[in-house]
């Protein structure tokens, strides 16, 4: 009980340090116009106690003393500086308006800094270093990365030629551009994809090609691209059909949504264990307390194994977060359709539009942008991918996912550096979407 009192009144201490030095920074730059010394003096007593806390040494009698000692020091030396050599008054005054919003941000710089930005070097630095964390190896622990066939395996590229999804797929997609040059013409331009059958064709093309590529290839790396892919498409594809067509509801739409977005207040792990008992799989003849099998003995077929025949039990896999994430789709598309201007839908009834065609050419292209941050949202969510897997399969069956992966390498076969490895290519593939996502965001904020 003392010790855990102990840590609790050293916590409580810590935070209103830190307070104080907050406010004292915040009092001190408010000073600087008219007492610049002063505020020097104040700003080198906070330097000088947060260096002496660092060095802790034996030069005033250690503890306390030394951290006194240091900040002490640190007040008079800036106090003096600033007595001798004081900037002029205008310097002083935009010195104190530019430095008051980095005294609010600082915190919240400070927190990042600590939480993020240094365990993300720590982790970089591990990456070259052997599974003791204390010799360099170099690159050699992301040569096996992607030379490690349960990692990345490209062996099974000639099967994707064998697979007919790839050539009703390549057929799709040929429909939808000949489909998408015909409207196009119709309007004078080349082609359009406004609209639902060059679309929907495409799409269908790109998913059966996609999925030929995924279904033959194995390994944790690809095996994260097809969560990545299936996920960010279906859940923001399921998430805006949802959201047209409560839209257009009289009634129940807030019982709909409701409904829909009930899944995101379910845990990762929580929604596993639900679904686990929808896969559960019972040899034949025993009673199928699975909902998926009970339903497929119902139709008078043999209970399937959902969780242990790959490829497709990844994908079996990947339901679960397009049922989760569908509603987060739905509800930030929803918004954003609510947002398209009345006016000009007035405007285009007033003009003959149907429906369908008011969607195509006024609406989707207002929610544009929307549709990319939910896109580029997913990504990241699924790119660290792990509850659902650890709890359904724990990676077996060729189900493991890079989460996964750097999990058992670094706490459960102690390989810190395959482990730090794996973190940092699961960051660099994040790291372009994010760029991309911000550039989007910039290139929206200089047209407004």
């Amino acid at each position: 009980m003392g010790q855990v009192l102990s840590v609790f009144v050293g916590v409580v201490v810590a935070i209103g340090v830190f307070f104080l030095v907050f406010w004292a920074i915040n009092k001190a730059i408010e000073m600087a116009p008219t007492h610049w010394a002063l505020f020097l003096g104040v700003l080198g007593l906070i330097l000088g106690l947060v260096l002496g806390a660092f060095l802790n040494a034996n030069v005033f009698g250690g503890g306390l003393a030394t951290v006194l000692g240091v900040g002490v020091i640190g007040a008079v030396l800036a106090a003096i500086f600033g007595w001798l050599r004081p900037p002029a008054i205008n310097n002083r005054k935009h010195f104190s308006e530019a430095a008051q919003p980095w005294v609010f941000v600082a915190p919240a710089l400070l927190f990042v800094t600590i939480g993020l930005i240094i365990p993300t070097f720590r982790t970089g630095i591990l990456s070259l270093k052997d599974r003791t964390s204390e010799n360099w190896v170099g690159l050699e622990n992301y040569g096996w990365v992607f030379t490690n066939d349960d990692i990345f395996n490209m062996s099974g590229w000639p099967d994707i030629f064998k697979s007919r999804m790839l050539y009703v797929g390549i057929v799709a997609l040929i429909i939808g551009l000949v489909v998408a040059r015909h409207y196009g013409k119709q309007i004078g331009v080349r082609a359009t994809y406004d609209g639902p059958w060059p679309l929907s064709w495409t799409v269908l093309g790109i998913i059966l090609v996609a999925f030929a590529v995924f279904t033959s290839m194995s390994g944790v790396i690809w095996n994260n691209l097809w969560w990545v892919f299936s996920v960010t498409l279906f859940a923001t594809g399921l998430g805006l059909f949802i959201a047209v067509l409560t839209d257009r509801m009289d009634r129940g739409e807030t019982i709909a949504k409701s409904i829909i977005f009930l899944p995101m207040a379910i845990s990762m792990v929580g929604a596993s264990v639900i679904w686990r008992f929808v896969y559960v799989f019972r040899p034949e003849g025993e009673v199928q307390i699975g909902l998926a099998n009970a339903v497929v003995t119902a139709l008078g077929s043999n209970p399937v194994a959902w969780l242990i025949k790959p490829p497709w039990n990844t994908f079996f896999l990947i339901i679960v977060l397009i049922w989760i994430q569908t509603g987060f789709a739905m509800v930030v598309l929803s918004a954003a359709i609510k947002a398209v201007p009345s006016e000009m839908l007035e405007a285009a009834e007033v003009d003959g539009a149907t429906r369908s065609d008011t969607f195509w050419r006024i609406t989707l292209p207002n929610i544009r942008s929307t549709i990319a941050v939910v896109f580029t949202t997913l990504v990241v969510v699924v790119m660290k991918v792990y509850d659902i897997v650890k709890v359904m399969t724990n990676g077996e069956f060729d189900t493991n996912v890079i989460a996964n992966e750097m999990f058992d390498q670094a706490f459960r076969f102690t390989q810190a550096g395959r482990g730090s490895a794996l973190a940092a290519v699961l960051f660099m593939f994040v790291v372009p979407i994010m760029y991309v996502n911000i550039r989007r965001v910039r290139k929206e904020a200089a047209l407004r």
